[in-house]
């Protein structure tokens, strides 16, 4: 009884302690490879008309794995695309620049709810919804009256995707949140925080977690050969 407990501890152990790693790897110096494709969005940010770039950012990789989809939460900061940035911090907590996102909750309710590639009308409507959960009230708005003229769809599903968000949250730990990082003559230079789907794990990840399982199984074999004995 005393030895099964003893093995319980040890494996639990053992996972955490990998998780740990695995999390520890994803947080600092990723490699991250912005695809060339994105939206413009007529806007209005703190009360002047304008037009904002942002996602989906298409096809954009992290440590070598395709992104489903790429959206920006920083309005007042740039990213340059297609472009590499090989120091990139990201983290599952929903920070970037070391700083809580506002309303993460609400964006990753957003993204789990409506997420999606390409640059058509849900990824348009989406973006602009993300920079209004994002911001203080009065911040950001999408320019309802060029959308109301001009494509009446990209208009309602802004007001759908807002007002759901208003009254929902999601699970921060399903997302990637990546603060783009270059080095440049010596000192690192950050970009645009973003956003993308954590549910494919890196293959570093995996194989952690391979090698971890695989050390877990040789030791209980062993245990179970001397227990014999």
């Amino acid at each position: 009884m005393e030895v099964l407990k003893m093995k319980k501890k040890i494996i639990a152990l053992l996972a955490v302690s990998m998780l740990t790693f695995a999390t520890s790897a994803m947080a600092t110096d990723a490699i991250l490879d912005l695809g060339g494709s994105f939206s413009q969005i007529a806007s209005i940010v703190n009360g002047k008309y304008t037009s904002e770039g942002g996602g989906s950012i298409d096809t954009s990789y992290l440590n070598g794995t395709k992104l489903d989809y790429l959206y920006c939460v920083d309005l007042f900061t740039n990213v340059y695309v297609p472009a590499n940035y090989p120091n990139t911090t990201v983290n599952t907590l929903g920070n970037i620049y070391g700083n809580q996102v506002y309303h993460a909750d609400r964006v990753a309710y957003l993204l789990t709810t409506y997420g999606t590639g390409g640059q058509g009308d849900q990824a348009i409507a989406l973006q602009a919804a993300i920079w209004h959960e994002s911001n203080a009230a009065g911040v950001y708005n999408l320019d309802m009256n060029y959308y109301n003229a001009h494509n009446a769809n990209i208009a309602n599903l802004y007001t759908t995707y807002v007002n759901a968000a208003d009254t929902h949250s999601g699970d921060i730990s399903q997302f990637f949140w990546i603060t783009p990082g270059k080095d440049v003559n010596g000192n690192l230079t950050t970009y645009q925080g973003l956003v993308a789907s954590a549910h494919n794990p890196e293959p570093s990840t995996i194989i952690l977690l391979g090698t971890g399982m695989l050390f877990m199984a040789i030791y209980g074999k062993r245990r179970m050969n001397k227990e014999a004995l």
